[in-house]
């Protein structure tokens, strides 16, 4: 892993480092303009719009031509008594098929529209926590490296302390393993860095090898009635009316057609012309497209049950956002408070008592080991807070 680690780091060093520091609201505008996603979402909402346009188009007139009595045997050898006809015919749609297509595809413009805003949310959910994912990450690094210098060094004053035989070698012991322990973090800090940073630079479209993220406080959803509808449950409320939609389609399908026609035969031998006129549809004997009609209506039950798992899934996920919010913001608030403040506290008395040979160096070790375990947790407290802001702000998205 630290081969690994050092070969990315030397990498980046041979880049250009722009050390782009990036804001929330920057990131998330640079990710609906760049992200493939989002480019795919609007594209569907046009190819949605054109079909609406083309639904609701009538079916073209067919013009025909007929010669006929030619090129047979006797009389008809030759074309003196041919007989030609130019009709012109128009299907006539039955049962509302056009305005169920109509209605077909206003109901899928709809859904696209939906879907490109779920998409958006998502990928606003996205940024925001891996935005503050980036944050956890350089703080965890810089405390974490500030951690292993300081093992360094004790490491170095228990050597001197066992060597002159103040201290036992358990003493040397100790401090070593804290030391390795140290850079051990050290290297997974670096790599969850590294880590991080690449996501985020893919999710905004940045080239910055140096990225960073520069602190935002993520603005606080607002709040809904409880029956209000989330992004998802408009989905797939706007699957139900397409699928609803599309069963009053099967169901126009299964009526027959008209086909009008109307022309002019005219008549080479005597040159006497005649109009014709005829009338065609479809008998249903074989074909009543039920099976279609059985297919739309069971994709209807089925939209139905997607729209009440969806209601129930936006529910939960909301309430559960602002729980993980709450239980963020009072962990946070204690570990920002008394407890780091008596960890701080810790860590200073046993310096000073260490210095003035009141305490051991492990006793110094160990003071200094809880506070970097109180700033652990409290970093950690703040990344569960800003992952429960971005999860209640996607519930809540409109």
């Amino acid at each position: 892993m630290g081969a690994l680690l050092l070969a990315g780091l030397l990498t980046m060093a041979g880049r250009p480092a722009y050390a782009e520091p990036v804001t929330l609201s920057d990131a998330l505008a640079r990710g609906q303009d760049l992200s493939p996603r989002i480019a795919k979402a609007r594209a569907d909402v046009k190819a949605a719009e054109g079909r609406a346009i083309q639904a609701g188009v009538r079916p073209n007139p067919d013009v025909s031509v007929e010669i006929e009595n030619f090129s047979g045997t006797g009389p008809y050898r030759t074309f003196r008594r041919t007989e030609t006809t130019v009709a012109l015919s128009q299907q006539f749609e039955l049962g509302g098929k056009r305005q169920a297509r109509k209605a077909v595809a206003s109901a899928e413009v709809e859904y696209a529209r939906l879907a490109l805003r779920c998409a958006q949310a998502d990928l606003a959910y996205e940024i925001a926590v891996t935005h503050a994912d980036l944050r956890v990450a350089e703080d965890r690094s810089a405390l974490v490296r500030g951690v292993a210098a300081r093992a360094k060094e004790l490491a170095r004053i228990a050597e001197t302390l066992v060597d002159v035989g103040r201290d036992p070698p358990l003493t040397k012991l100790r401090a070593d393993a804290l030391l390795a322990e140290a850079n051990a973090d050290d290297l997974l800090a670096t790599g969850r860095l590294l880590s991080a940073r690449q996501r985020l630079a893919l999710l905004i479209g940045s080239e910055d090898p140096e990225l960073s993220s520069l602190a935002q406080e993520m603005p606080m959803p607002a709040r809904l009635a409880a029956d209000a509808q989330g992004l998802d449950e408009q989905l797939a409320a706007a699957e139900r009316e397409a699928a609803s939609a599309r069963v009053r389609l099967a169901q126009a399908e299964g009526v027959p057609d008209v086909t009008a026609s109307g022309g002019v035969r005219n008549f080479r031998e005597g040159g006497e012309t005649a109009f014709v006129v005829g009338v065609s549809i479809l008998l249903p004997f074989h074909n009543r497209n039920r099976g279609n009609i059985a297919a739309a209506q069971a994709s209807g039950e089925a939209a139905e049950a997607q729209l009440a798992q969806a209601r129930l899934d936006t529910q939960f996920t909301r309430r559960d956002a602002e729980l993980m919010l709450t239980a963020a913001n009072e962990r946070l608030a204690m570990l920002s408070g008394a407890g780091l403040g008596q960890a701080t506290e810790a860590a200073r008395v046993a310096e000073v008592g260490y210095q003035q040979g009141k305490f051991t160096l492990i006793e110094l070790i160990d003071a200094q080991a809880a506070l970097t375990s109180a700033h652990l947790k409290r970093i950690e407290a703040e990344f569960d807070r800003a992952r429960a802001l971005a999860a209640l702000g996607r519930a809540n998205a409109q």
